[in-house]
């Protein structure tokens, strides 16, 4: 009864006289045991007992963030975010289609691949078991994570993904024109240093390649982003988590709403010329995707 009376005074449902309980099919589809969005809410689990240390970073004596570290859980949980997002968008491959550019084709004959931050591995298993002629190498600066991905790659029977550990913003030497595609997905705001993984990403393409930049979706112009619903969960979220990481690691703390604009200008700085850029919105309730093509890429 309680948890009915909140609901419906928030507006989620409906309440009618005889006790009449209704929701329109955008409020059950987010109820849905795979709804990313009530899933997304899940955070709030491992970010409230931060508010302590979140509120010892506003004083000027106090630190600048809340290390990553401190968040044993998030991993599980955005490898939960990714398979939810995965269930209901037909991904693998309706996602390589989605970004054009010849990706798709090209996984289909057999390319070499890498992902950075790869976290759980959710998305590159599911790439690498749809794409079996290509290879693939994800690596995360989490080394227990690593571990666990080999564990599940193996368990799955997948043998075209090495999982190594590594850094982003300093990627391995040795990787150098290696790669014919690199994929990203939601990690690069969270970063203490895009600005210089950004520009490690055109070092590690061969000369005809293909990067796809899956990110939060925003506008860099804060008084407008504020009048859209949902960025009181994400400024939330990147206050607890993606901002705080990056400070707290020496970072610029860049922040999950960087958006659109900033995102475009600093691809531009790493050495992308605009016309090697292009901008996919609207493909996600709050993401957007960069396809960044080198050369004449994939095609």
């Amino acid at each position: 009864r309680e948890w009915v009376g909140a609901l419906a005074s928030a507006g989620v449902l409906s309440l009618e006289e005889g006790m009449l309980i209704s929701c329109d099919s955008a409020v059950a589809a987010a109820l849905l045991p795979t709804s990313e969005l009530l899933h997304f809410f899940t955070s709030l689990e491992f970010m409230l007992d931060k508010e302590p240390q979140i509120g010892a970073c506003f004083k000027k004596s106090g630190p600048l963030g809340v290390g990553y570290s401190e968040f044993p859980n998030y991993q599980d949980w955005m490898a939960g975010c990714s398979n939810c997002r995965n269930e209901s968008q037909n991904f693998p491959e309706g996602y390589m289609k989605m970004v054009g550019g010849g990706v798709h084709e090209a996984l289909e004959r057999g390319i070499v691949v890498l992902e950075p931050g790869c976290g759980r591995g959710r998305h590159v298993m599911k790439v690498a078991q749809r794409y079996p002629n290509s290879s693939f190498t994800s690596f995360d600066i989490d080394e227990e994570a690593i571990e666990l991905n080999k564990a599940d790659a193996q368990k799955l029977g997948i043998e075209n993904i090495s999982f190594v550990t590594g850094d982003f913003c300093n990627m391995k030497p040795e990787w150098a024109d290696s790669f014919d595609y690199v994929m990203i997905f939601d990690c690069m705001h969270d970063l203490p240093h895009p600005a210089q993984a950004m520009k490690g990403l055109r070092g590690v393409l061969k000369e005809n390649g293909v990067v796809t930049m899956l990110d939060i979706d925003t506008s860099t112009d804060m008084v407008a982003q504020t009048k859209n619903p949902i960025s009181a969960l994400l400024y939330n979220t990147s206050l607890h988590h993606c901002m705080s990481v990056s400070l707290s690691s020496g970072g610029v703390g860049l922040g999950a709403c960087w958006g659109v604009e900033l995102a475009q200008q600093m691809l531009g700085e790493a050495g992308w010329q605009e016309a090697e850029i292009r901008v996919i919105t609207k493909v996600h309730p709050y993401e957007a995707v960069y396809v960044m093509t080198k050369g004449k890429g994939l095609k």
